[in-house]
Order: structure tokens, then C-alpha cells, then sequence
């Protein structure tokens, strides 16, 4: 008998159960492109197609998660390879949007990737969703109560595309302080943050060097200020780390190609 990856076998996003819908195909709560390697559940077949599939609705023709992944691959490819055995010394990334040659120390953006506003307003939508169906699939790779209702704007926001969710960011200065094992993405639900859910409504992620701060539950309009107010104190500080902590209005407000790190 064919094994399916479901626990609870209710889908996460649509909320459908068998024999409606079917969980067969593996779900990567985080895109293998950029490292991931966790297997989530309860994510149904269709919904898992859903996030690959280019978005026909808009002019541009991206995915979900092509989107997520094309960002962070460049930041991922970019940042200073801090192992001892260099293996990603000869790295070359060559995606859609993007190209780097680390061994010439080449690295461009691609006609493709528009510096118009039409373009980077899709583009930017769909990263946030991504981001968000990040969130959403590793807390129920967790804890197992990703169907809890407090993520209904969630679900309407990523699967449903209606709606809108913030994404805030640390504005950083180029300095990354990083370990050995950053090029391998996670997200962590310990008691603190787990606690900052169920307390603010705001949950904090750290992929490649960037600090994203999400909305997750509905309390967060109502501790927004004082949550930001305190976030900003223990990040910003002097500001030799962190200028502060924005809203992102498009992807380009994020600092992914690392120019200040970079030097340009």
C-alpha cells in the first residue's frame, strides 16, 4: 500500500480530508533549492501543487514558491562560505532571475527580473506568501496544530490569494553574524517562540542573515506597536548592526544580493 504523509490526514491549507482530497506527493516545508531537507504532513496533493504552479492570474507568470526559493538562493550563493572545507568554493547559480559565477566573482540580475512596478508588486506578494506557507507548514511540522483557526488569514492569504499579510524585516547594515551550519534553513518553535505566538501574535524568522518578523495570528494587530517597540530596542540598539525594522513594500527594500556587504 502506497504511504501518504499525513498525521491528522486533514489538509493544513484547504482543510479538506479523505477520501476528498489524497497526500501522496512529498512536501518540502522548505524548498530543497535552497537546503531544505524536512518532510512535512497533512498537506494535501493539490495544495501541494499549488504553491509550484505559476500564478496564470498575473501578468508575470510566478509561483509561490519560485519566488521564495529565487530570493533566497541568491543571498544563500552570495554569502561568505564560512565551513572550514569550502565546498561551495566553484558554486554557479543560474535560476530564472539570477546568475553568479563564484569562482570570477560574476554576479547578475537578469532582464527577466523587472525593475518596474507591476513586476516587483507580484513578485513581492508572492514571496510574502511564501514566507508565510514556510511558517504555517513547519509549525505543523512541530507542534501538529497547524489547523488551529487562529491561521484562517493565513490560509485565505497563501492558498486562496485573498487578502493581504505584512512582512516586516531587520534593515541590516551588511554585517552578518553567521555559523557554520547557515546554509541549512530551519525554523525553531522552542517555549520562547511558541510563546511570542500565542503572546503577540508575531513570529520571527532567520534564513541566510535576514531577520523577517510575520503576523501569524490575529492578536498581533493588537500588540503591534509594543512588539515592534521592543524588537527594535534589542536589534537596533546602536544601529552598527541594524538601521531598523521595516515593512517591506517590495523585495528590493531587502538587501538579497548583499550590495552593502558587498560594498556597493
Amino acid at each position: 500500500m502506497r504511504a501518504e504523509y499525513m498525521k491528522i490526514g486533514k489538509c493544513i491549507w484547504c482543510q479538506n480530508e479523505k477520501p476528498l482530497v489524497s497526500f501522496f506527493n512529498k512536501p518540502h516545508t522548505i524548498s530543497k533549492q535552497i537546503g531544505g531537507n524536512f518532510i512535512g504532513f497533512d498537506i494535501c496533493d493539490s495544495c501541494n501543487s499549488y504553491f509550484g504552479m505559476r500564478d496564470k492570474t498575473t501578468k508575470y507568470l510566478m509561483s509561490v514558491e519560485l519566488a521564495f526559493k529565487e530570493i533566497f538562493n541568491v543571498t544563500r550563493h552570495l554569502l561568505p562560505d564560512v565551513s572550514d572545507n569550502n565546498k561551495r568554493n566553484k558554486q554557479i547559480l543560474k535560476s530564472i532571475y539570477f546568475e553568479y559565477y563564484k569562482s570570477k566573482g560574476i554576479f547578475r540580475v537578469k532582464k527577466r527580473f523587472e525593475i518596474k512596478y507591476g513586476f516587483l508588486k507580484d513578485f513581492t506578494r508572492q514571496f510574502k506568501k511564501g514566507v508565510y506557507e514556510v511558517f504555517l507548514q513547519e509549525y505543523h511540522r512541530n507542534t501538529e496544530l497547524g489547523l488551529d483557526d487562529r491561521f484562517d488569514k493565513i490560509r485565505k492569504f497563501v492558498r486562496y490569494n485573498k487578502g493581504d499579510l505584512p512582512l516586516y524585516f531587520a534593515d541590516n547594515n551588511g554585517i552578518y553574524l553567521l555559523s557554520e551550519d547557515s546554509d541549512k534553513p530551519f525554523l525553531a518553535f522552542d517555549e520562547n517562540n511558541l510563546s511570542t505566538i500565542n503572546d503577540y501574535g508575531f513570529y520571527e524568522i532567520y534564513l541566510f542573515g535576514h531577520f523577517l518578523f510575520l503576523e501569524v495570528t490575529p492578536r498581533a494587530e493588537f500588540t503591534r506597536e509594543i512588539y515592534m517597540n521592543n524588537k527594535a530596542k534589542k536589534m537596533v540598539g546602536s544601529g552598527f548592526i541594524n538601521k531598523s525594522i521595516r515593512e517591506m513594500k517590495y523585495i528590493t527594500d531587502l538587501d538579497f544580493t548583499l550590495q552593502k556587504l558587498r560594498g556597493e
